[in-house]
Parts: C-alpha cells; structure tokens; sequence
C-alpha cells in the first residue's frame, strides 16, 4: 500500500501549470501548447515524442491498474479508439503503476488493446497530474483544449464529440 501512496503523491502536484480548460473552450490564441514529452512504450523497446502526433487530435489519459475509475473508464477509451483511430485520432495512455508489470498484468486481464506509454517522474510533475484517471485533450495544433479530472460516465462522450467537431470540422 504504501508504494501506491507514494505514486499518487509524486503525481499530486499543480495542475494549475497547465492551463487547460475544463469549460467552454478558450480562443485558440489562448490556449497553451502541450509539452513536447517523449514516451516509453510499456514494452520499453520504442519512443515516441508527442510532436509526432501533430495534425490530429490526441488524448493523452493519465492512468494506473489499481484505480477503480481508471477500469471503468479505460474500455471505453478503447471504443473511442477503435471507432475514431481509423480517421486520425490519437489516444495516448499513459500508465503512472510503479512498475510496468503491473500494467501488462492489468490488460491481459482485461484483454485491451490500447496503447500503453510510460512517463518518467519528472514530465509526470512538469505536468502536475494531480488525480487519476486524467484525460488531456490535445487538438490537432498541438494545444491542450479540454482538461477532465477524475472519472465521470459523460467524459467518453463529451470526448467523442470535440474529436468529431476536430476530425470534420474547418481544415479537416
């Protein structure tokens, strides 16, 4: 127990650094660009820097396999996933376990197909992830648009439909 206090201690920090919002979107001038963080896949063989994302909409989850709000919510990432990857949205998870172990445990269990990243400690502070589950939703310019914070029934919908607005909307 106390390794998992640990983590969650070392990912409560400010989130207030990154200025995202949780309402109405703000005008695009506004709007702070995501960190350009490199990632480790769960399997530790490849990197991925978030600028290879740019020009589509990305959610960047924040998530652990001991969180109980994190197994409600991740199978219906991977539905958003399977029904939007096809037209150039990205989902990102990145699992905050201490070990990734743990994560690869947890989806052989559930037998998802998400794609699993790893964060080191320091990006996870730079960002100041304060709870999970975390979802940033990160436009196709690379600006953070929509923060969510904890699990709630209607953040897979709400997410659906600005990645919709993204994916059809002007320029796409």
């Amino acid at each position: 127990m106390g390794a998992r206090i640990a983590v969650c201690v070392a990912i409560v920090t400010v989130m207030s650094s990154l200025p995202v919002t949780t309402q109405g979107a703000a005008p695009a001038g506004e709007l702070p660009e995501f960190p350009n963080l490199v990632l480790t896949a769960l399997d530790g063989d490849q990197q991925v820097s978030m600028a290879s994302f740019r020009g589509r909409p990305v959610l960047v989850s924040f998530w652990a396999s001991w969180c109980g709000p994190c197994r409600i919510e991740l199978p219906e990432l991977q539905k958003l996933h399977d029904e939007l990857a096809g037209r150039g949205f990205v989902l990102v998870t990145v699992n905050v376990d201490n070990t990734p172990q743990a994560a690869r445990r947890f989806l052989e269990v559930t037998r998802l197909a998400i794609p699993v990243y790893r964060a080191s400690h320091v990006d996870l502070v730079k960002l100041g992830v304060r709870s999970i589950p975390t979802n940033i939703l990160v436009d196709p310019e690379g600006r953070a648009v929509r923060l969510y914070e904890g699990y709630s029934p209607a953040v897979p919908s709400a997410i659906r439909e600005l990645v919709r607005g993204m994916l059809d909307g002007p320029g796409a």
